[in-house]
């Protein structure tokens, strides 16, 4: 009886082991080692059919509707135990935050719920105040990325440096000039000078080579303020993205005069056009009421430094747009001010 039983699971389990391995082991130990060791080739796999139900489970979970997108309520909720205290990523990994008049750094690290302090580091940066031309030797004040690491070719910059994407949109709609913002080490001859940075941030060779350790560059904010960052609460968020969702569905379901109230009077596009142009533009698009389908994807809300006490933030997110007669995917960006929970949208990418 127990041989019948010996082939039944041979045949059953033949995708764990060969009948050749079953028999040897059945031969050299008997039914009972057949058993065992069919049982312990059985049970990892029963463990990794409950994980991939779990992750089935977990895609069916229920997507919150349109009205609780726009539910300044519903996002408390959801920030509950996240830290935002420098903004709200869903994709960045590494954050810099910058202090011109404390020279210093902080690097954190985030961890998609919380933000972790990793090392504060002395700097030296460019004159006060904000960057407005070439050469005014400022470094500006705002929200970058990292767009490239790389080893300089001029000694002076130390033995590694990360450009900055200074100017931004937001810069160059306001007529900002210049290039060439790094975070770069010291000279390499050791000399000390009194112009290291001439609106850089330069940090000594030792310091840069242990930030590149720290952060992944790739998908690093930098957020450059002219004194200290101002921290933001789970409210000031919860409103940001209550508001872009009534935005992005007054655009769905081609409300014109819902959506162009989320702009200032003062907005520009990236391409230079003003709000006037742009709502003769919408005007005509919207006319054509088709069905859009907008998905948002891996957001970052991300407090915006000024030299007044104007709260602006910049958001980050990858969008799909289709509709009949147009479609795109790529990355969009938005500069907002914030007053009294609603938004307005200063420029737009």
């Amino acid at each position: 009886m127990r041989y019948l039983v010996f082939l039944s699971l041979c045949a059953l389990f033949l995708y764990a082991a060969t009948a050749e391995d079953v028999y040897k082991i059945y031969k050299t130990h008997g039914i009972d080692a057949v058993e065992a060791y069919l049982k312990s080739e059985f049970e990892p796999k029963e463990v990794k059919v409950k994980e991939i139900k779990k992750k089935e489970a977990k895609k069916k979970a229920k997507e919150p509707s349109a009205k609780e997108l726009q539910s300044k309520e519903y996002w408390v909720k959801q920030l509950k135990d996240i830290d935002v205290q420098f903004g709200y990523y869903e994709d960045a990994e590494s954050l810099i935050v910058c202090e011109k008049d404390r020279k210093r750094c902080d690097v954190y690290k985030n961890n998609m719920d919380s933000l972790k302090l990793v090392k504060t580091h002395d700097v030296i940066m460019g004159k006060s105040g904000d960057k407005v031309k070439r050469g005014d030797l400022k470094t500006p004040v705002g929200v970058y990325e990292i767009t490239k690491r790389f080893k300089p070719a001029n000694q002076f910059y130390g033995p590694l440096a990360f450009s900055l994407s200074y100017p931004n949109m937001y810069d160059t709609v306001r007529g900002r000039s210049g290039d060439g913002i790094w975070i770069h080490g010291s000279p390499m001859d050791g000399k000390d000078r009194d112009d290291l940075s001439k609106g850089c941030v330069v940090m000594d060779n030792p310091t840069i080579l242990q930030l590149d350790s720290e952060i992944n560059a790739a998908d690093a904010i930098v957020i450059i303020g002219e004194s200290k960052v101002q921290k933001v609460s789970k409210e000031n968020i919860a409103a940001i993205l209550s508001e872009v969702y009534k935005w992005q569905h007054a655009w769905k379901v081609n409300d014109l005069n819902g959506y162009l109230a989320f702009y200032s009077n003062d907005f520009k596009r990236s391409n230079g056009m003003n709000k006037k142009a742009f709502s003769e533009m919408k005007k005509g698009i919207f006319a054509k009421k088709e069905n859009k389908t907008i998905v948002t994807e891996n957001m970052s809300i991300i407090p915006y430094p000024t030299t007044d006490d104007k709260k602006l933030f910049k958001i980050l997110y990858y969008q799909t747009y289709k509709s009949p007669s147009f479609a795109s995917k790529g990355e969009k960006e938005l500069y907002i001010e914030v007053v009294n929970d609603k938004i307005s949208i200063l420029a737009e990418k």
